[in-house]
């Protein structure tokens, strides 16, 4: 068994931690176990499972939509091998996943996404140039129109686009993920610097156990 351990630390407002606080199942790239990550059928599957949350990676397309795709290239687990952020939708949608189905549209996962389950979003795109760095107002967009923001959060290694997804979604959780020791003190540092009351950052450990 591997063991993971992961840093994270959380801009966010208002009470991070209760002490009555319950343990949540979250479906790392959906069931993947099962299904081709990132899947619509592997978000189904977590929730026949009984999962609390479905966790996913979205990408900006050159034609502004969000898809779902962990690596930033397609090949891995998909028919071809496209560039994520510099294709355009309609491209990466000719695709196939290893199990038939299109990469989807993170729209899509929102519409099946059950009653009283959450979904983990990470953004992955923090360190492409331009438009394709930023998911926003997109992402924003389509939570709120949905009327899902209150069951969105949001992850990223990208400290800078977490500041921004408060300013867009104020009431979603946003968590720096790192795996550097030290993270903690960098990213008050960071948030210091920021002047931003908005802010306030609170510090914890996540052991992620991969079989």
């Amino acid at each position: 068994m591997l063991k993971l351990k992961l840093i994270i630390s959380v801009l966010c407002y208002g009470v991070l931690f209760t002490t009555n606080a319950q343990i949540s199942v979250i479906a790392h790239r959906g069931a993947s176990a099962y299904e081709t990550e990132n899947s619509l059928a592997a978000f189904r599957k977590a929730f026949e499972l009984k999962a609390d949350a479905i966790e996913m990676d979205i990408w900006r397309t050159v034609d502004d939509s969000l898809v779902i795709m962990h690596d930033r290239t397609t090949g891995r687990t998909a028919n071809g091998n496209l560039v994520v952020p510099e294709s355009t939708a309609a491209a990466l949608r000719t695709l196939r996943l290893n199990n038939g189905e299109q990469i989807p549209f993170l729209s899509e996962a929102i519409r099946l996404l059950p009653k009283r389950k959450k979904m983990v979003i990470e953004i992955k795109n923090f360190k492409e140039k331009g438009n394709a760095g930023t998911v926003f107002p997109i992402l924003s967009d389509q939570l709120k129109q949905s009327g899902r923001a209150k069951d969105a959060i949001i992850i990223s290694f990208g400290a800078e686009v977490l500041a921004e997804a408060k300013k867009h979604l104020p009431e979603c959780k946003c968590y720096f993920l790192s795996g550097k020791e030290m993270a903690e003190d960098e990213l008050i540092v960071w948030q210091k610097k920021q002047n931003r009351p908005d802010l306030t950052c609170s510090c914890g450990q996540w052991m992620n156990r991969n079989r």
